[in-house]
């Protein structure tokens, strides 16, 4: 094989794998993707999403161990030893100088029976803590997903404002092209050249900044969707031409407000952490109370080549197994009476993390009404914005083709016409803002008002 050969072999080896991976995107996730597509794509794949699924994990294995402490604790144990020289008899307590190998086995188990109520109280918090971490990965779903609509919808806002640089460029183009030809003619002087070729590289250099604003934008939302940066991202452009008004924009913010202190996770997770701030207290308070516990053991040991000492008769492992079989029952009771203030410190840092829960509750509470206030604000602004740059940018459409025409007869100078060309590419600009600031913010309170994104 020739080493040409050989190189292409051992890279398309190498490339293998990445191209295995880059197939198994692209069955799962369609080049032209919409945003319903990412939004379900990001759900599964985000690694906050997943972080998240660890984290309520975590917390179910938590709960777990708080059950477990209702169970006895069991163990077993087993010895070998050999003895030579001086020691002493295992079975008589006596002194000898005999060579001993002995081997002992036990069991022992033990149960609290009461510990002021500290495994139960801790239980219920692992149990609070558990549906804590559920509403924590909710919030981060939610979190996710309003993150993949901005990011998606700035990808359809840069794309609209590339559209609008490259009509800029090519109308600069055309002016270009017709102001050689009067120069040509005699019609035009060089310096009306010069001006136009100068818009013209200005208008290069726009699109070219749109063109990086679009990479930008699909960089932003492959990160959210965990893809790799070489993936090759198209979404779905069509439906998103024009906007009317939204029938959420009917409902009023205390509405609103009311559906998402029910419906959104945030809130309940707040919730869940007063009462579980509060199961803290009760759990460090059981601390002042006495344990009770029970416990049993069991042991038994032997010596291999074991004789009686009076009759030198051997004793074989069964009768030594029967003769010295041992058990014990307890019952352990302790009183603490003082552990240098760490009890009393540990329920007055419990009680204060419980006024600090709630106060979190009251500042998410009062964090949503503001989101939702602001988020209903702007959509009222913006859709009133769109409607008025949609007017001012079909005046400036129509005062641009005037300028134009004025230009080409040489009745206005290049000063006048870049400034019409200017003024539309504001009003246009403008109108690209608020047409998808306003989809996002009704997006935003529709997500407030029903819990869950709409599409």
């Amino acid at each position: 094989m020739s080493l040409s050969k050989k190189a292409l072999l051992i890279s398309a080896v190498a490339l293998l794998p990445a191209f295995t991976w880059a197939q198994q995107q692209k069955d799962s996730l369609p080049r032209k993707a919409t945003m319903e597509q990412c939004v379900e794509y990001a759900l599964k794949n985000n690694i906050s999403v997943k972080q998240a699924a660890e984290d309520v994990s975590l917390a179910k294995v938590d709960k777990t161990d708080a059950w477990g402490a209702f169970l006895p604790s069991l163990s077993a144990s087993s010895g070998y030893n050999y003895n030579h020289g001086f020691s002493f008899d295992a079975n008589t307590n006596q002194r000898t100088t005999s060579q001993q190998q002995n081997m002992s086995v036990g069991v022992y188990a033990q149960l609290n029976v009461f510990n002021g109520l500290r495994d139960i109280n801790t239980y219920r918090r692992s149990q609070l803590a558990h549906a804590s971490k559920i509403f924590s990965s909710q919030k981060i779903l939610n979190d996710v997903s309003v993150n993949v609509v901005s990011a998606y919808i700035s990808i359809l806002a840069a794309l609209e404002y590339k559209k609008i640089t490259v009509s800029q460029w090519e109308l600069s183009k055309m002016q270009v092209e017709r102001i050689e030809q009067l120069f040509r003619s005699g019609k035009k002087a060089a310096g009306d050249l010069y001006e136009v070729q100068a818009t013209m590289a200005r208008d290069e250099q726009a699109m070219v900044d749109a063109g990086n604003q679009v990479e930008l934008a699909y960089l932003t939302l492959k990160q959210l969707l965990a893809l790799d940066l070489s993936y090759e991202l198209e979404i779905e452009t069509a439906g998103y031409d024009g906007i009317q008004h939204s029938s959420i924009l009917n409902n009023s913010t205390l509405d609103i407000y009311s559906n998402a202190v029910s419906l959104l996770p945030d809130i309940q997770k707040a919730r869940k952490d007063i009462e579980m701030s509060r199961k803290n207290i009760a759990v460090a308070k059981g601390q002042f109370s006495p344990t009770l516990s029970l416990s049993y053991g069991w042991s038994n040991s032997f010596i291999f080549d074991y004789k009686n000492p009076v009759t030198n008769e051997p004793i074989t492992i069964g009768d030594q197994w029967n003769n010295n079989a041992r058990q014990s029952l307890g019952l352990n009771l302790s009183i603490p009476l003082f552990n240098k203030m760490s009890t009393f410190s540990a329920v007055r840092r419990s009680k204060i993390n419980f006024e600090i829960s709630k106060l979190n509750l009251q500042q998410a509470e009062l964090d949503l009404q503001q989101k939702v206030e602001k988020a209903y604000a702007d959509a009222t602004s913006s859709y009133k914005s769109y409607l008025a740059s949609v007017k001012a940018a079909e005046s400036s459409r129509e005062a641009l083709r005037y300028a134009t025409k004025k230009f080409e007869v040489g009745n206005l100078n290049v000063f006048d016409y870049e400034t019409a060309k200017n003024l539309l590419l504001k009003s246009e600009s403008d109108m690209l803002r608020t047409k998808y600031d306003y989809i996002f913010k009704t997006k935003l309170l529709e997500f407030y008002n029903t819990g869950k994104i709409e599409f």
